[in-house]
Formats: structure tokens, C-alpha cells, sequence
């Protein structure tokens, strides 16, 4: 039986059906990592090799599919082991492991899987603890990665000179990633690439077009809309404490809504685009990122909605970004690569939106991608090609098989119908 979409369910649910199985086989022990062990057993984006560390974007995504596949303690403990992390570094690392904050945190997520869980146990006792976690969290980000505009901008803990001088290997390693011979820079202009090149893995997207190799000099429209969702659900905690500080918490929430409007609103198109504030210019670049303004309701623009989707969404998946002229280097965050948490994003922006049409075209677009692939080679990936269908293409580094945020996403769209 085929659905109006032209995928089998019976293909769909054999997917589905694989995740809910293949859970238990990626949990890794708390300790299996002798360096640095966690207070609880973690479920990480792969079952082996590389991406056996809990990282920490992907973890809200995962979570999505464990709690719809009843391993919601696994939820728990995932959270757990990055509020450990949190304590111990003073930011969330972008893995959990003992040098993971050494380079750079990642996407401010740690709210929004409190929040899932709190909604799903209601304990308010547990609920207390975090919010005195993530004020920490919020700091590190006000204190560490604030632009002299008052928006936010990713970064780096990264130390660049030592590097520069005893690791340089480091370098060569990344140039060749993407395709940038490094060989003839200075120390200084490797310096500045470092800075930029940290700062875009940061925001998990590494590495992507859209900033144009300037990452560390923009304030982005992702980062920007997770914060602004971050002060509007710290002041829903207190509320729900019965605490005092929520209103300081919105006010924080209206102050940057005036600052997206000012600098990252394009008053011709209504999108929300990336600004470099060193040049002053909005990017103009049409990325996922663009949708973060509808999930979070700083944006109810429904042409501006359309807009996006006109650039971004394609027969097979959500590109990450939008086509850009080729530069020689690689990426695998750009055009026509399709990731699930944009995917997620896409949708949840066009279901906010109630634009019917264009989420179902989200939903089956990455269903039917997901599950074809899987009916053919028995394997989830980290990553699609939006454009043909099948497992992405453009690569920096070997194709991971995954659980992690592919399996949640498809659960989340696929059990959610």
C-alpha cells in the first residue's frame, strides 16, 4: 500500500521498526571512556567508530525518537551527562570527553531537552537544579560570545597561537578536509582561518557556505533565534518555580527581537538573514537557519515562509543551504545536502505556520528518503542527498552509518502523522 506521497507504508514502518530495535545496541557504558567517565549510561549518534562520544546538538534530536520509542530514562540520562560537562567546563562541550570543550561549544539546545523532559515527567524539583544549569550556560554565551552589535555570534575556546606554533598539523589536516591548501599562509592569516573555521564548527555546521569563511564576524540567524527561545523558556520556568525573574528573562527576549529586527530582518523580503557585523551587511544567504525565526515565533511572515521554501525545500529533503557559487572547497553543510535536524526545523516551522502543504511535503520528502535508502542498503546515514534521494554525496570525511538524529527525526515525523 502506497500512501498519496508514492512511498510504501510498509517500507516506512520497516524503518521505523529498525530504530525502536536498534536503540539498546548504541547504548554506551558511562565509564566506556576510562579518560573521562559520565555520571550515566548514553545513547551517542552512532552504535561504533568515530561518533561514539555524546555530542551536543545532535542529543536533542536523538531525544525526539527516544521518547517516542519508549526510552525516555535514556532521555534523562543523556541530559544528564551534558549538565555534567556543563558544570565541569563551564559551557556544554561539543562532545563529551575530556578535552570536548577545548575547541568549542555547539548550538545552545540544553533548554529545549530540559524542557521536553520536564514536560514529560512534570518534576519540578529536578527542574529547579536545571535552571540554575543553564543560567551558567547563558552566561557562558552573554559573556563569551557576545558581538559589540548585542547579538550573539559563535566562537571558540580554541587556544590559536599555541596551536599555531606546536600544532600546525591541526591545520593541514583541515585544508585538506575541504580542499583549502593552507601551506602558503602565514601564521597569521592561519590564525585568522582558525578563528573562523572553529567558530562555523561551533555551530554544528561543519562546514557550511553560508558564512563565507567569516563565521567568527557574524551574528547568526540560528544562534540568535535558539537564545531568543532560550530567555523566553527560562522566564516559563520561573514562572512555573513560582521565582521571581521572569520578567527580566522577557525583557532580555524583547531586547533581542529588536535587534534581529534591526540588524538580521531584510525589510524586502521579511526573511531573517545572517548579518556580518564587521561589513554591516545582512548575507542574504537563504539557509535552514531561516526557519528558526518561525519555530520560535519571532516571525509570522507567511510570504516570507514561502520564500524560504521556494529556495530550500527539494524532492528528497531540505537543503541545508542554498546553491552557491563554487569556491574549490567542500561542504558538506551546503547545497544539496540534507540534514535531518533542518529537515526537523523546516517542519516544525511550517507546522507553527499551519502552511499544511509544504510541512507534509518536509515530512514524506525526508521519510521517503530515509526509508528508500534504508530498503537498499539496511543503513540510516548522518546525511542525504536532497536532490536525488540516496545517501548524500558530497562528503568530508567517510559517510557515518547513524542512529542518533536521524533515527529521532524520522521517528518524530514518521509517529507523529
Amino acid at each position: 500500500m502506497q500512501n498519496s506521497y508514492g512511498i510504501s507504508e510498509e517500507t516506512l514502518k520497516k524503518t521505523s521498526e529498525y530504530i525502536e530495535k536498534s536503540w539498546k545496541n548504541a547504548v554506551k557504558k558511562r565509564d566506556c571512556d576510562k579518560t573521562f567517565p559520565l555520571p550515566y549510561d548514553y545513547i551517542p549518534p552512532c552504535v561504533d567508530g568515530d561518533l561514539t562520544n555524546l555530542f551536543y546538538w545532535d542529543t536533542y534530536f536523538t531525544n525526539l525518537g527516544l521518547y517516542l520509542d519508549g526510552m525516555g530514562e535514556y532521555c534523562y540520562n543523556n541530559i544528564e551527562c551534558l549538565r555534567y560537562c556543563l558544570e565541569k567546563f563551564g559551557c556544554v562541550p561539543n562532545m563529551c570527553r575530556a578535552t570536548g570543550a577545548d575547541y568549542a561549544s555547539q548550538p545552545p539546545l540544553l533548554y529545549l531537552m530540559i524542557n521536553d523532559y520536564f514536560n514529560f515527567v512534570g518534576d519540578k524539583k529536578w527542574l529547579e537544579t536545571c535552571v540554575n544549569s543553564l543560567e551558567k550556560e547563558y552566561s557562558f554565551w552573554m559573556g563569551k560570545r557576545l558581538a559589540p552589535n548585542g547579538l550573539n555570534r559563535y566562537g571558540t575556546n580554541f587556544n590559536y597561537e599555541y596551536a599555531v606554533k606546536n600544532k600546525k598539523e591541526y591545520y593541514f589536516a583541515y585544508g585538506a578536509r575541504v580542499g583549502l591548501d593552507v601551506s602558503k599562509l602565514s601564521d597569521d592569516e592561519i590564525i585568522n582561518m582558525a578563528i573562523n573555521a572553529i567558530s562555523e564548527g561551533e555551530s554544528g555546521e561543519d562546514h557550511t557556505p553560508r558564512f563565507s569563511r567569516e563565521a567568527f564576524n557574524i551574528n547568526p540567524v540560528d544562534l540568535n533565534g535558539y537564545l531568543y527561545g532560550f530567555e523566553r523558556t527560562l522566564a516559563r520556568f520561573c514562572e512555573i518555580l513560582g521565582k521571581g525573574g521572569a520578567n527580566v528573562w522577557l525583557k532580555r527576549a524583547e531586547k533581542r527581537k529588536e535587534l534581529m529586527d534591526k540588524y538580521l530582518l531584510d525589510p524586502e523580503t521579511g526573511v531573517y538573514f545572517d548579518y556580518n557585523y564587521i561589513t554591516g551587511k545582512r548575507t542574504g544567504v537563504y539557509a535552514a537557519a531561516c526557519y528558526l525565526p518561525f519555530v520560535f515565533g519571532i516571525s509570522c511572515n507567511k510570504a516570507a515562509l514561502e520564500k524560504i521554501n521556494n529556495k530550500l525545500i527539494m524532492p528528497h529533503g531540505v537543503a541545508s543551504c542554498q546553491e552557491m557559487p563554487p569556491d574549490g572547497q567542500s561542504y558538506q553543510w551546503g547545497y544539496p545536502n540534507s540534514w535531518a535536524p533542518h529537515n526537523y526545523w523546516a517542519f516544525v516551522a511550517n507546522d507553527v505556520m499551519n502552511n499544511v502543504e509544504a510541512r507534509e511535503k518536509i515530512r514524506y520528502g525526508w521519510l521517503e528518503t530515509v526509508a528508500s535508502e534504508f530498503e537498499k542498503s539496511g543503513k540510516l546515514y548522518e546525511k542525504y542527498d536532497g536532490l536525488n534521494g540516496g545517501k548524500a554525496m558530497v562528503n568530508e570525511y567517510g559517510l557515518p552509518e547513524m542512529l542518533g538524529w536521524t533515527a529521532g527525526v524520522y521517528q518524530k515525523l514518521y509517529k507523529t502523522r
